[in-house]
């Protein structure tokens, strides 16, 4: 705003006559005002994105259907009735076995998601066994539960990226908020 101000000026001297001087004023101050309200407008949408992927690694975490696309939930809802049997029905040995391979990349999403569903409901038919939950496989099962949670829910890196990006944006709106405020108090930012 200063340098397009300064560039109506010669001398400390206006350049135009007193109504062109102030129609050009009036439009580099709207430019101004018009820029702020755009960035404004930016890190608010920052913000609403970043709130809403933390909001839906939160939903993930309580229900791993919720981090699947479209196509991916056709694909589970597909595959949801094999994967429930051979969760409730294979030997715990195998179950681990194979949510290990799961959990190393051998399988998609939509199956990792169901993986993760089953197995934990598995795993906690497990240990409320009496004198269960603490043999190998019980461990292994739970392990391999685990990096599939990474997987699917990211990691506490990329949480905390997102709280970055949050307050980051936040403190740009906070700076526009005041400068905004600042020019209406003293009726444009000189």
């Amino acid at each position: 705003l200063a340098a397009r101000k300064a560039a109506l000026y010669r001398d400390n001297r206006p350049l135009f006559s007193p109504e062109e001087q102030a129609r050009r004023e009036a439009e580099a101050l709207a430019a101004f005002r018009k820029t702020f309200t755009e960035a404004a407008d930016v890190t608010q949408a920052e913000i609403t994105d970043a709130e809403a992927e933390l909001h839906r690694l939160d939903r993930a975490e309580a229900d791993p259907l919720a981090v699947l696309t479209a196509d991916d939930l056709t694909k589970a809802n597909a595959l949801a009735p094999f994967v429930k049997e051979d969760a409730e029905t294979l030997p715990l040995a195998a179950l681990a076995d194979r949510v290990e391979d799961a959990a190393k990349g051998a399988y998609d999403r939509a199956r990792l998601a169901l993986g993760l569903r089953y197995g934990q409901r598995r795993l906690e038919a497990e240990r409320a066994k009496e004198g269960g939950g603490y043999g190998d496989d019980v461990a292994r099962l739970d392990a391999a539960l685990s990096s599939i949670r990474q997987r699917l829910f990211g990691n506490r890196q990329e949480r905390e990226a997102l709280g970055v990006r949050i307050a980051d944006a936040r403190r740009v709106t906070a700076h526009i908020a005041v400068t905004q405020t600042l020019d209406q108090t003293y009726g444009g930012v000189r």
